[in-house]
Order: structure tokens, then sequence, then C-alpha cells
């Protein structure tokens, strides 16, 4: 019965994630002439604000006309803050419009104040037309070739007087490819925006010679806003060109194409080169403790018949670690709280492995991809993959209760006891992130963003949490809890209740139970065994904070190099708790590794919470309080994300290391 409500559940998760997921590539829409073209407007956003609006959210801008109607989005793109609509714009396939008028507004004075300040803060717009974002057109100084930027700005600045004009006249050019041997078949290739501001109610054209809009807002004496409207016209033209040198599977590549795209696959090879000479020199170490230390100390306790004294101790002080055979599997302080983090950080772990792979894999070959048109979908498959890694976390988390416990792993807790920790082990970190995001709700709610989570959308994250996340993490719980392998049939060595004899005497007495000896100990850990990781992962850290804070309109897709970065920190990782392990039993005598293999994987999560900090400080330029906030507890949340699934490597690391070495020891 198990067995049918775990494929139901699992086949219930599948349903309910995004239809195209994983499909790596889109079926291309071919159009005639004449047929009716949608273009779909989305938000406004800005690199120095965390605060998306929606189009039609603003007052400023034509309401929806012509029968508009909203687009459905998935859950993915309203978390992005994404809320897409059909426009009064209206296109033709291969029809030129050189003038249409889409409305005269007359906006209110608070309306031009604001469009005058969402100008001066860098909002820009989102529109599309089949899957692709209107684009800014740029040209490389380095190689004269064109580029795209996604999106275009509501107006400029004059930086002589700071007044703000409005582009209230769009120049829509819209590319498109032929297919070969059936003329009738034409895709879309390219989507260029040319904003203009214009103060007179006639489109521009090629002409130069016209005044810009400017947002002036009129107050009274008492500084008041006027209750007079002023009038907008907004305009628009539609060219289409046909261009032969872009296909529908290359339509993507301009927005990849940028300034310095070749100096960053430059930059990324030099810093790959990097890590691999580092994991190299940490591999010479371990090997160094493995087969020169390790194995020599292990050889020669298997020649002896009983374990050695304290005086043989003194005098071979290398080989003290294998007299710890008795302590080494203490009851750590906080177990349940430590299974409790690391059962997080395996669920977390497998997440981020497999959104990444979906996603390298869904690049593979071309750029034009589901993802790329259809951007919110990785925030479903993330979503998705969370919710089904909680049968894994809690299944590791009980078996790993048990252990930090002293129990035997073929010893079934009660039915009570079960739930209660399968349902803490799977959903405690994706309960945390759902309590931290209704709360920042209250705030971008209170400005009128659209990355404010709507109620349905609440309901529905609170109903896959409870009726999917929490029954997947009892069934993994319920498969822990009646563990049989023969490789554990026996408990592990009974938990130290008393000091072993060489412990109390190879030892001198630490103050580490003092919380000032515990803290250095611990900052001493995170700043020693946490600098290399970080500098596996710095680079890719620079290019994933310019695409998410600094640089919206750019796309990342170098998920190749990603993979290869996560891999080679991993190997960092191992190798780290390794030496980490090994000099605290064999330099220190001290059996406490549960807790600093832990903290020497979790260590990078403090660097990279650090170096947002000064991101933030020396990087980005934001003024508001609400995008300060939301930037610092985001980064909070993944940083405490990156954290314990690099501290869950560590200790299953250390595990493993333990019980290699000790188990070769052969006591008497």
């Amino acid at each position: 019965m198990i067995h049918l409500i775990t494929l139901f559940l699992v086949s219930l998760l599948v349903i309910a994630s995004p239809a195209h997921a994983f499909d790596l590539g889109l079926s291309p829409t071919y159009y005639k002439h004449g047929d009716k073209v949608e273009l779909l407007v989305n938000k406004v956003e800005s690199d120095t604000t965390q605060l998306p609006f929606s189009y039609y959210s603003l007052s400023f801008v034509c309401p929806p006309m012509n029968g508009a109607k909203p687009v459905h989005t998935s859950l993915g793109e309203l978390l992005k803050g994404e809320r897409i609509w059909q426009s009064g714009y209206q296109l033709h396939f291969g029809v030129d419009q050189p003038c249409s008028r889409l409305c005269d507004l007359l906006a209110t004075q608070n309306g031009i104040k604001r469009a005058s300040q969402l100008i001066k803060d860098g909002y820009v717009n989102h529109w599309s037309i089949d899957g692709l974002p209107g684009a800014t057109t740029f040209e490389s100084t380095n190689h004269r070739k064109k580029y795209y930027a996604a999106g275009f700005p509501l107006g400029f600045v004059n930086p002589d007087d700071g007044v703000s004009y409005i582009y209230n006249h769009v120049m829509l050019v819209i590319r498109y490819h032929k297919e070969k041997g059936d003329s009738s078949k034409n895709t879309i290739v390219g989507f260029e925006v040319y904003p203009k501001s214009v103060i007179n109610e006639e489109c521009p054209g090629s002409s130069k010679n016209y005044q810009n809009y400017p947002l002036n807002p009129r107050y009274k004496e008492n500084g008041e806003l006027e209750d007079e409207r002023t009038g907008i016209p907004y305009t628009y033209s539609v060219y289409w060109r046909e261009d032969n040198t872009i296909d529908y599977d290359s339509r993507w590549e301009l927005y990849y194409e940028n300034e310095s795209n070749g100096s960053h696959v430059h930059v990324h090879w030099i810093s790959f080169v990097n890590s691999f000479i580092l994991i190299f020199l940490a591999s010479l170490v371990v090997m160094i403790v493995l087969i020169k230390v390790l194995k020599k100390d292990i050889q020669n306790n298997t020649n002896t018949t009983a374990l050695p004294t304290t005086n043989d101790v003194d005098s071979n002080i290398s080989s003290g670690w294998k007299n710890l055979i008795n302590d080494v599997n203490h009851i750590p302080r906080g177990e349940l709280f430590l299974s409790t983090l690391v059962a997080a950080g395996i669920q977390m772990f497998i997440a981020i492995i497999g959104v990444i792979v979906i996603l390298m894999l869904n690049s593979i070959g071309t750029k034009n991809t589901f993802f790329n048109a259809h951007q919110g979908a990785c925030f479903s498959i993330s979503i998705s993959f969370i919710i089904a890694s909680g049968l894994i976390s809690s299944y590791a988390g009980v078996l790993l209760h048990k252990y930090f416990r002293g129990d035997s792993l073929n010893q079934p807790y009660d039915r009570f006891a079960t739930v209660a920790l399968s349902l803490l082990f799977s959903a405690a970190l994706p309960a945390g992130i759902f309590t931290v995001i209704l709360v920042l709700n209250f705030f971008v709610w209170a400005k009128e963003s659209s990355a404010a989570l709507p109620f349905g959308t609440i309901v529905v994250l609170l109903s896959a949490f409870l009726l999917i996340q929490c029954p997947l993490g009892i069934i993994g719980g319920y498969y822990a809890n009646n563990y049989t392998r023969v490789d554990f049939k026996t408990p592990p060595p009974s938990p130290m209740t008393e000091k072993s004899l060489y412990y109390q005497t190879a030892r001198q007495p630490r103050k580490s139970s003092k919380f000032f000896a515990v803290l250095f100990n611990y900052l001493r850990t995170v700043c020693i065994y946490g600098i290399i990781p970080f500098g596996i992962v710095y680079v890719e850290l620079l290019f994933i904070f310019n695409s998410v804070w600094l640089e919206k309109t750019t796309f990342y897709f170098m998920y190749g190099f990603l993979f290869i970065t996560i891999i080679m920190l991993v190997i960092i990782i191992i190798e780290s708790t390794i030496v980490a392990v090994y000099i605290s039993l064999v330099v220190y005598n001290d059996p406490h590794w549960i807790w600093l293999s832990f903290q020497v994987g979790s260590s990078l999560g403090w660097f990279i919470y650090g170096y947002s900090i000064y991101y933030y400080i020396n990087v980005l330029n934001v003024q508001d309080f609400v995008s300060g906030l939301l930037y610092f507890v985001y980064m909070a949340l993944a940083s405490v994300i990156i954290g314990v699934s690099c501290g869950a490597v560590g200790l299953l690391t250390g595990l493993i290391f333990i019980r290699k070495i000790y188990g070769a020891i052969k006591v008497d």
C-alpha cells in the first residue's frame, strides 16, 4: 500500500510541474502573411530596486484595450513577479504600419510624478512576441557585432536639468526567417524596440527634428498636486524585415552576446584551471594523509593484539588517533538539530543539482529552449525538486538521528516519533523559507509591487506543502524506520558515556565548553576551511550576482561551467573535511569530528553572505529600504541553503571517513 501512495504522490508532483519542463527545445510557431501576432506586456523593473511593477498597474500608460486579457502564468512566473497581459497593439505578420495610434491618455499629476520617478530609478519595460523579449539593440565596439539587451527604458533623464522625458512612441522592428522550400512558413527570430519621446501627436518616423515629451507635474501654491490631467499621446510603428542570417534555433544568440562576452568565457576557463590546480594540491595532501600516515598506522596496529598504553602513545603521538576508537562515536550535542540541518542540506543539494542538470541539458545544442521563453519555469522546477527530495531528506534524517543517538539503525521508533521526525526532517527548511517569504510579502504588498504573492499563489504553495511535501516526508521516514540492511545489523560502537583512559590522560582538559572558546574555534574553522571553496565558486558567483541583482536584462546561461564548478566544490569539501578530521584526531587527539565536519562544509555559506554585503556596499546602488531588506534576507536564505547543503556533504564525508579508518583497525 505504501508503494502505491508513493507512486501516486510522485505522479501528482510531475503533473503539477510545467508541462514542458523537460522539453529540450521549443517547437516553432509558423506565420503566414497577414496572420495576427500577439504582443504581450509584462512588467517594469529596475537594476537599482528589487520591486517590479505590473505594466498595467501604471497609471501613465494606456489601459488594456481591444479585448486584452491577462495571460495564464505558471507558479514560477508569479514568484518572479511577472504579470503577463495581452496588449492593445495590433500587429499582423508582414504588414508594415508606418504610424498607428494606441491611445491619448489623460494622466493625473500623481501619475506624471510617478512616471518621472520610475524613469529616474531606471525602470525598463518587458514586452514579448512569440516568446522573444522586446530588446534594445547595441553594437559591440570590439567586433562591430550587434547584440540585444532584453527590455527597453520607460524614458530618459536630461543630465543638465534633471527633467524626465517619457518614451511615448515605439518603433517595433520584427525580424523573421523564411523556411527553405516553403515560403508560407515564417518564424519570428528578432524583436527590436526603438523608443522615442515625442511631444506632438504625430509619429516621428525617421526624422530627428522633433521635441521630446517632458514630465513636469504641476503643483498648487500650497505644494499639493493639481487636479488637472495632462494628455500623453501614445503611438507606434511596425516594420517587418526578413533576416536569413538567423534561424529559429539560433534566435536567442544575440541575447547572450554582449560587449565582454568573449572575455567572460576566457575568465571562466582561467578560473577553471586555477580551481583544478587547487584541487590537485588538496588531493596530494589527502593522499599523504591516507597513504603515508593512516595506512602505515593501521598496518602497525593490525600487527599487535593489544591496544597501546599511555606510554606507547606518548612515544608515538601520530598513532594516538587509534586509541580514540571508543570515543569517536560519541553522542554530539544537539543531535536532533544537527540531524535536521543535514537532512535539509541533503534535500537542498539534490534540488540544486537536479535543477542545474536540467538547465544544462536544456541548453545543449541550442539556446532556443523552453526556459528562455518561460524563465519562471525554473522556479517551478526548483519547487518541484525541493518537494520531491523531501522523501530522501526524511529517510536520511531518521537514519542519521538513530546513528547520532547511538541506536541501532535496525531498531524502529514508535509510530508517533517516526511521523514527527519525518515531518521535521523533510519540511523544516521549506517551512522556514515559506514563512520568511510570507513575512517579506507584507512589505512588498505595501509597495504595490507585482512581486507580492497573490492569495491564490500562497494557497497553492501551502497546499503543495501540506498535501505533497509532508506525505512524501512521512513515507521516507517510514522506509528509514524499517531499515534492514545487513551492513548495519550490529549497532555502531557504544556512545561515549565516560571518557576512555587514553582520552583522559593524553589530552589536557579543554575549555571548549565556554562560549568564547567555542566561538573562537568555530570562527577559526570557518576562516581556514571556507576560503578555498569560496575561491572555487567566486567567478561563477560574480556572474550570477550580476545577472540576478545588477543587470536584470541579461541572461545567465553558462550552466555547464556552473555544473563543473559544483563538482569541484564537492571534491574540495570532501578533501577539506578529511584533512580537518585527520588533524583533529592526530594532532589534537580530539574525537569530536561530527560537528567539525559539518562546520567545514557549511563555512562556505558565511563567505557567500560576507561577499553579498561587500557587493551591496560597493557594487549595487540600492536606496529603497524594502529593496535592501529583500536583498539581505534573500541572500541570507541563499547562504543558509548553500551552507547546509555543503555542510551535509562534509558530515557525510566525515562519517564515511571515520567508519573506514576505524573499521580497518584490529582490536582485541
